[in-house]
């Protein structure tokens, strides 16, 4: 529980910090009083104060457990403006790792399994099929998201699944004009090839891969 405590400079308000982090009032709140967020303290007139990086972790830790849900992730658009169809992430794992490519255009050098939702399509079946148009893999996705967040470079609403091969291993580029490479990575690799990797897909590819 957070305490009264003399407002530091370096704590915000409720309306500073859902404009920081994009998240509603209402979803905020809302985690709150279920217990899942715990504001950093609280000012003796009763109004919550945080500390914007301790939020963002609390977000990112929920997210990992139980799910954030798409108001707490999603970018704000013009309303002027088409929405972006968010990327879905396969995070496809094996006995031999966790399988990536090696991208032509060299941005980002090496990526995980990945293509837009295309219109009306799940996000399950846009990881199974991204994974199978690029590599010739045949998986299974997850029900649980493993996360989803505003890629800090792109921008753009990433959604990451859990998948698992149905059908063997072997893998192949299935994508010449983007992809140079497939393979499997093993944990060191792909803390290597992979740099800044979202924290809940590291944490489950801690507990995945052996």
């Amino acid at each position: 529980m957070c305490n009264p405590v003399a407002v530091s400079d370096r704590l915000v308000g409720t309306p500073e910090a859902i404009k920081a982090l994009g998240i509603s009032r209402s979803t905020l709140f809302r985690a709150v009083k279920d217990g899942k967020i715990t504001p950093t303290a609280h000012t003796p007139g009763g109004h919550f104060r945080w500390d914007l990086d301790d939020l963002r972790r609390q977000l990112r830790r929920h997210q990992l457990d139980q799910g954030v849900p798409e108001s707490m992730t999603t970018p704000v658009h013009r309303a002027d403006r088409p929405e972006d169809q968010p990327v879905a992430a396969a995070i496809v794992t094996s006995h031999l790792g966790v399988l990536a490519g090696r991208r032509n255009d060299n941005r980002p050098p090496w990526t995980f399994i990945s293509g837009e939702v295309e219109p009306g399509e799940s996000i399950a079946d846009a990881a199974i099929r991204e994974v199978k148009e690029e590599t010739g893999l045949l998986v299974r996705a997850a029900r649980q998201e493993i996360g989803r967040r505003v890629h800090p470079k792109t921008r753009r609403l990433m959604i990451y699944l859990a998948c698992q091969p149905t059908e063997g291993v072997d893998v192949f580029v299935g994508d010449e004009d983007e992809l140079a490479e497939v393979r499997w990575l093993t944990l060191p690799e792909a803390d290597e090839l992979l740099p800044g990797m979202f924290e809940p897909v590291h944490e489950y590819l801690e507990r995945t891969i052996v």
